[in-house]
């Protein structure tokens, strides 16, 4: 019966993130954006699933996270579920092969995973042409920055919560 209760508890831990991420990039998106630039909260939570869970896991989370996205956009249903699905199995596949140690190679990997994310997306929407690389250039490569600066004080503060938490199971139960 534990086990029963940890996945159900892990399950709706994940649909409330979820739900936390489409409201937060429907919602609030626009209010955390300096001069145009938005935070992708989700690719920072992607990318830290997909390293810290594996290729099914990310995969998954890509794919509910992409489809919600696509929901408000309806012209490029699932084209968003596609690309963060490729995106969250490719980035799960590198999980015991990455060595992310420091605070700046996580925060490489997610610039270079919202920037192959908008690539692969913009590419598809439109082909390969002046304009994609005048938007990609004007909006994804701030944005990625952006992104890639709020991801490294998330993973700073999921860092020390993780060790608080080991910390708190090393030490001995007093009695008092």
């Amino acid at each position: 019966m534990l086990w029963g209760n940890v996945i159900f508890s892990k399950v709706l831990f994940g649909i409330l993130v979820l739900f936390i991420l489409v409201l937060f990039q429907s919602l609030l998106s626009e209010v955390v954006a300096i001069a145009g630039i938005k935070l992708d909260l989700a690719i920072i939570v992607l990318v830290y699933l997909a390293l810290r869970r594996g290729r099914n896991y990310g995969m998954i989370f890509g794919f509910l996270i992409g489809f919600l996205s696509d929901v408000f956009t309806p012209g490029t249903l699932g084209l968003g579920a596609l690309v963060k699905c490729l995106i969250g199995f490719t980035l799960g596949s590198f999980k015991d092969n990455l060595y992310l140690e420091s605070l700046y190679s996580k925060g490489t990997v997610v610039f270079l995973t919202l920037i192959l994310n908008d690539v692969l997306y913009y590419t598809i929407t439109t082909g390969v042409s002046d304009s994609t690389f005048r938007v990609l250039s004007r909006y994804s490569l701030p944005s990625a920055f952006y992104t890639a600066v709020i991801g490294m004080l998330i993973f700073l503060v999921a860092a020390k919560i993780h060790q608080e938490r080991l910390d708190a199971e090393k030490s001995p139960v007093q009695l008092e």
